[in-house]
C-alpha cells in the first residue's frame, strides 16, 4: 500500500505540461509493443515444456498450457512472483510435485540471473546507480552476486551429489545429471525473454516521443534489475516497477506521464492478461 501512495502522489504532482505533452506520435511502436506480449508468454511456455519434459512428465497439450497459465495466476497472487510452481503442480500426481516445484523454481532463478547480468551491464555503461553516483562497492557486489548465482545454478548438480543418500535429491540429481542441456537451455530463454521485456518497454516509450539510444536500453535495463530486486507482496510488482520506472527514465528528461502509462501498459498484456486469461480457463477445468 505504501508503494500505491508513492505512486499516487507521483501522478498528483504531475503538471499540466507533463499532461499535454502526452502525446501518442508513433502508433506502430505501440502496436508493436503491445503485439509481443505473444512472443514473450511463447518463451515463458518453452520454459515450462521443457522443465516438464526434463522430468519426464509427457502431458498432453491441452494439460501443459493450463497448468502453465494456472502457475501465472498463482504467480501473480504472491510475493515476487514465486508462487507460479503451486498453479502448475495442481494438475500433477503427487509423486511429480517435488519436481515441479525444484524446477519451477530453478526456471524462475534463471530469469533472475538474466535481469542481474544485463542490471550489471546497464550501471557499468551509466556509471550509476539510479540517479546517483556508483561506487566501487556497489559494482563489486554485483559481480559476487552474478559469480555466485552462475556457480550456483550450473554447479547444482554436484552440489547434490554431496547428499545423494536422500531419495529426494537423488532424484533431482539424477534429473540434472540427465538432461545436460536443461539449465543452458533455459538460460536462453531468459535472457530471449529479457530482450523482449527491454524492446517492449523501449517501443512504448518511443511511442510517446523518446528516441532510441544505448542510454535509454542501459536505463530500462537498470529498471528492471531494481524492480526484480524490490520486495513485492502481489499482481506482479504493480506500483513498484511503475515508481522506479519514473525515478529512473524520468532522470532522462522523459514525460512522467509518457513514463507511467507506458509501464502500466507494459504490465497490464505481460501479466494482468495472460492472468485474466488463466482465471479463465481454471474455471472452465473446474466445471468439467
Amino acid at each position: 500500500m505504501g508503494v500505491i501512495f508513492v505512486l499516487f502522489e507521483q501522478i498528483r504532482r504531475f503538471d499540466h505540461e507533463a499532461w499535454n505533452s502526452f502525446v501518442l506520435i508513433r502508433p506502430l511502436s505501440f502496436f508493436l509493443a503491445v503485439i509481443l506480449v505473444f512472443p514473450n508468454i511463447w518463451l515463458a511456455f518453452l520454459k515450462w515444456k521443457i522443465t516438464l519434459t526434463s522430468i519426464g512428465i509427457y502431458s498432453d497439450s491441452a494439460l501443459r498450457v493450463q497448468s502453465f497459465f494456472a502457475g501465472i495466476v498463482t504467480g501473480m497472487l504472491t510475493p515476487n512472483m514465486i508462487g507460479n510452481f503451486i498453479g502448475r503442480f495442481y494438475y500433477f500426481e503427487r509423486k511429480h510435485r517435488p519436481q515441479i516445484v525444484v524446477f519451477t523454481m530453478l526456471s524462475n532463478f534463471s530469469q533472475f540471473i538474466a535481469s542481474v547480468t544485463f542490471g550489471t551491464i546497464a550501471i557499468m555503461i551509466l556509471g550509476k546507480v539510479l540517479v546517483l553516483d556508483s561506487s566501487q562497492e556497489v559494482v563489486t557486489l554485483l559481480f559476487v552476486v552474478l559469480l555466485l548465482s552462475y556457480l550456483t545454478y550450473f554447479f547444482l548438480d554436484n552440489f547434490l551429489a554431496r547428499f545423494k543418500a536422500r531419495q529426494t535429491t537423488r532424484v533431482f540429481h539424477e534429473i540434472l545429471k540427465q538432461n545436460r542441456s536443461y539449465r543452458l537451455k533455459l538460460l536462453g530463454l531468459s535472457f530471449g525473454r529479457f530482450f523482449l521485456f527491454t524492446t517492449q518497454f523501449s517501443l512504448m516509450l518511443n511511442a510517446f516521443g523518446a528516441e532510441w539510444n544505448l542510454t535509454l536500453i542501459a536505463s530500462i535495463w537498470q529498471v528492471y534489475l531494481i524492480t526484480m530486486l524490490a520486495p513485492s507482496l502481489f499482481l506482479g510488482k504493480i506500483g513498484i516497477k511503475e515508481s522506479i520506472s519514473l525515478f529512473v527514465l524520468g532522470a532522462l528528461g522523459l514525460n512522467d506521464v509518457s513514463i507511467l502509462f507506458s509501464s502500466l501498459v507494459i504490465w497490464f498484456v505481460n501479466s494482468m492478461l495472460p492472468a485474466l486469461v488463466g482465471l479463465a480457463i481454471c474455471r472452465n477445468q473446474l466445471k468439467e
